[in-house]
């Protein structure tokens, strides 16, 4: 099954300056776990997401750019995710929570499996099939 990582799983694993030290281990592990097993997936808006955060992060812009053009090779394209992502907005109206609900979209459109931090997925587990792993 292809694995999908949250942004924050991305930050943990590529971020220096992070504020948990347990997470990026973690991160890290599931990472390398994903790139030997060739199973990871990655949308277009993770990396923007992981550009953003890393830039906000105050990491180098540098290595932002490395991490980007090396996160990019696992980036599967999406033409249209925009009818799904309507109706679990418009069931839930977790307007917040819109860029979530793209990965969630994004992850049943490609049967995969969705990691996060974020205890907030814990509310999609009822309206989803797809697989969501809350460390």
């Amino acid at each position: 099954m292809m694995v999908f990582f949250d942004t924050n799983v991305l930050i943990y694993a590529f971020c220096k300056n992070i504020d948990n030290v347990e997470q990026q281990n973690i991160s890290v592990s599931l990472f390398e776990e994903a790139i030997i097993k060739e199973n990871l997936i990655l949308s277009e808006v993770s990396l923007c997401e992981f550009a953003f955060i890393s830039n906000k992060l105050k990491e180098d812009t540098n290595v932002i750019n490395q991490n980007l053009k090396f996160l990019s090779s696992f980036v599967r394209k999406q033409s249209n995710l925009s009818k799904r992502i309507i109706e679990i907005i418009s069931k839930t109206n977790l307007y917040k929570s819109s860029f979530d609900i793209y990965h969630l979209a994004f992850c049943e459109d490609n049967d995969c499996k969705l990691v996060t931090f974020d205890k907030g997925f814990k509310k999609f587990e009822a309206i989803s099939k797809i697989k969501i792993d809350i460390l």
